[in-house]
């Protein structure tokens, strides 16, 4: 279990999972707007070749992941990120981390998430979320975009990780690894 993890609101799913991810390691500087600016999270993307919803794909934002990984390059921070072929060792891999004391960013579909009001599930495989703890079959979340913690059991976190589609998320597990010489760097400069 995940001692002391504190959920923070965000107006964006991966820049509140860095946000979160990266403050509770140590990094209080860390929040949205600045993790978003150092993942270089705005442009515009048209790719008439691959279709969604039945139009060409558009965006105004970076590929999902691409600001935690730059992010985290920027801050020169070791992360493992890790995708997985069945839900078991998706599962035993997370449970594993949950008892090391390290929270987990998730990839997930947004339409499997039960906590979401029915109006807003829809097929979207790139929303990203926290994994903090397990109490018996309920994993508790860290949903940035919600306004509190809430909680999956096994059968409904996995229908999320491995929901189909496009961007499929396919148990899609991060986290920072090592932060020791950051922080270093940032006590030599307070002293």
């Amino acid at each position: 279990m995940v001692k002391d993890f504190k959920h923070i609101q965000t107006a964006h799913c991966e820049n509140g999972v860095i946000t979160s991810l990266l403050r509770h390691r140590g990094l209080d500087f860390m929040n949205e707007p600045l993790a978003f600016g150092m993942g270089a999270g705005l442009f515009y993307l048209h790719v008439p070749i691959l279709k969604f919803n039945g139009g060409p794909a558009i965006s105004f934002r970076s590929m999902p992941g691409g600001i935690f990984k730059r992010t985290c390059k920027a801050l020169n921070i070791d992360l493992e990120r890790k995708k997985f072929k069945d839900e078991l060792s998706a599962q035993k891999f997370l449970d594993k981390k949950l008892e090391e004391g390290i929270p987990v960013g998730c990839q997930v579909g947004v339409y499997h998430l039960t906590y979401f009001p029915k109006e807003y599930r829809f097929h979207f495989n790139a929303h990203n979320l926290i994994v903090y703890g397990k109490e018996g079959d309920n994993y508790l979340i860290s949903d940035p975009v919600m306004e509190t913690v809430t909680t999956l059991t096994t059968a409904e976190l996995n229908k999320a990780r491995f929901s189909q589609g496009m961007l499929a998320p396919r148990g899609h597990v991060y986290y920072p690894k090592k932060l020791e010489m950051l922080m270093r760097l940032l006590l030599e400069k307070q002293l």
